[in-house]
Formats: C-alpha cells, structure tokens, sequence
C-alpha cells in the first residue's frame, strides 16, 4: 500500500467538498482523478501531500514511502542551468560516484589488509551505484529534457530566466528523475507540445511506481491510468477500469438516473392532475341544484355527504402517493467526454465515500 485516506472532510465555509471520503492506492496502480471544475480535485491533492489540512479524517503513507507533486504551476527559480537542476536531483549518486573514484585512488597506495578492507567498500560502493542506474544517470538526465522538449542548446540556460511553463517543465523533469513510489501530478501537460505529451505518457505508462493525475487530457488517462476516482456531491466514487471504461459505465449509469427521473416526473403529474381533478369535483358537489324540496334536500345531502367522503378520502390517498414517491434528482452531466468509446465490457465500481 503507497497511500490511504479514512474519513476525510474538508469544508470551506457552508460548502462541504469531501464527506467521510475513504480510498487508497496500491504499488504500481496508475489513478486518474475527475471531476467537474469546483469539485475538489486541486484539493484532494494538497490534502494528501499536507499543503491542505482536512477537517477530520486520516492520509497515511506506507512505510518508507515517497512522494513526488507537481502542483498546476510548479516554478523552479534559481542560478542552475536548466542540465544542473536536474543533476541537483542525482546529487546522491554523484556522491558514490566521487566514493568510488576516491577509492581507486586509495587502491593504488595500499597493500594487505588496508587493500582488502578498501576493495570491499570498493564493492559495496559500486553495488549501491549499480543499483541507482549510476552509469546511465547523465544519459537519463539528457532524454528527460529532451523528452519534455527542451534542445540541448537550451541545457545551459538559466532557470531563472525561463518562462513559467519552461519552469513547470523542468519541475516536472526533477519529479520524475526522482523517481518516487508514487507521482502526483496536476494538469502536467499544460506547458507540454503534443510530442512531450506522448512522450510523458510513454514514461508514466512504464513507470515503476504508482502514479495519481488530474489532467483534462483525456487520451492521457485513458492510455497510463488503470483506476478512476470520480469526485462529485462531496464523495469520491472509485473505479476499476481506465478512463474510456469509466466514461462508458457512467453514461450509462445517468442515462438510466435520466429515465427514472423522467418516470418519477409523469408520475408526479399525474397524481398533481388527479388531484386537482377532485378538488373541481369537491367545490362543484358544494352547490346544490336551485330548485330542490325539503325531502329532496335531505336526499341530496345525505348523498353529498357520502360522496365528499370519498372525495377527501381519494384526495388524502393521492396527496399520501405524492408523499410516498422517491424524490429522484436529475443526474448532473459527467465532465465532457469528446474522444470516441471502445466497447467496454462489465467493469466493477467501488464506492469509497
């Protein structure tokens, strides 16, 4: 388990964004986070890394987990060149590296047991290096930058200097050398060419580690993403499937939300036009004929007051009815879906609120 939330709540003021929200991630699940604007999801994530506070509720990571987050608009303001940012990320390795070298060094001055004792730490030096990819790391640091559509011209500009979307991409570019358990990311292709797109989703769909994503791209999460967490009315609703899955599954669910409505709608009227029907009835069996005897009277009183009987009695039966009807809510429209929808297939929903 890399993350886990029990009965998160979080209010601004009188609107309640998340109501006893309860959810998780697991090692190497990919997560895309939807919803309509104003949902939460912004939220949601600040929560979970703690730049936001919930109101009540629990978010643990697992033991000796990382995280990485790259909010909306991720700045990197400093005297580095943009190729010395990232290295700053590898710091650790180059660290071992200078270890090993220093070794080496040591090794050509030593005999006996000095040298044994130096080639063992020699080993375990170069284990841990192996271990970090240390002989590749300048090369992963160059396909990075490439891959987020900087030239190898641009590797030694300052950051400083740097439009805020190139800062956003470099940000994003020390996230992912990082390499943490899970990646949070919020709108990261922005300030991406649809070329550093489909390489961003390449290196997230192969990454080693869990991954969670608020983005409007749908061909994005519908390509890395394997869960979706739908935020809506305060709950966050997840499902097993991909975005194409949970799109499919959703229509669905409100196309028929939309016709239990409708149904509850004409019955409603129906029962309001009956209703109104015997409320005529009622106030017209009130007037009695002009002309009528005194035994007539009687007769016609006595009927009338049977009859306003079964007025009042089918008139409380009908308004008890109305009463008794399931207030159905129309469905809110699911965000927009504009990308066509392979035939999904039965897919589990859980519900996590």
């Amino acid at each position: 388990m890399v993350l886990s939330c029990q009965n998160v709540n979080k209010a601004f003021h009188e609107k309640q964004v998340f109501r006893n929200c309860s959810f998780h991630i697991e090692d190497y699940e990919k997560a895309a986070v939807v919803g309509i604007n104003g949902a939460g999801k912004t939220t949601l994530l600040r929560i979970i890394v703690g730049e936001l506070e919930a109101d009540s509720g629990q978010v643990v990571f697992g033991k000796d987990k990382s995280f990485g987050y790259l909010p909306q608009n991720a700045e990197v303001d400093s005297e580095h060149t943009i190729y010395d940012e990232l290295l700053e990320v590898k710091r650790d390795v180059i660290a071992l590296e200078e270890r090993i070298r220093q070794c080496e060094l040591e090794m050509k001055h030593v005999e006996g047991e000095a040298l044994a004792a130096l080639m063992e730490q020699y080993a375990l030096y170069t284990h841990h290096f192996e271990l970090a990819d240390g002989y590749s790391y300048r090369s992963e640091i160059v396909g990075v930058l490439k891959g987020l559509g900087f030239t190898e011209e641009e590797f030694s500009k300052k950051a400083c200097t740097l439009s805020g979307g190139q800062k956003t991409r470099v940000a994003l570019g020390k996230l992912l050398l990082d390499r943490p358990d899970l990646i949070i990311l919020d709108e990261p292709t922005n300030h991406l060419d649809m070329s550093s797109i489909a390489w961003l989703e390449n290196y997230l769909l192969n990454y080693k580690g869990a991954v969670l994503i608020v983005s409007h791209d749908r061909k994005l999460l519908d390509r890395v993403c394997n869960q979706v967490w739908e935020l809506e009315d305060g709950a966050v609703r997840v499902f097993d499937g991909n975005y194409s899955q949970w799109a499919e599954q959703t229509r669905r669910e409100r196309d028929f939300q939309e016709f239990e409505y409708q149904q509850y709608r004409r019955e409603k009227r129906r029962l309001e036009l009956a209703a109104d029907d015997l409320a005529r009835h009622g106030k017209q069996m009130q007037k009695p004929p002009k002309r009528m005897g005194s035994s007539e009277w009687r007769l016609y009183k006595g009927t009338a007051s049977i009859q306003q009987g079964h007025v009042q009695s089918n008139a409380q039966a009908i308004s008890t009815r109305i009463e008794q009807l399931e207030k159905k809510e129309r469905p809110r429209q699911q965000p927009d879906v504009s990308m066509k929808l392979p035939d999904s297939g039965r897919i589990r929903a859980r519900y996590a609120a």
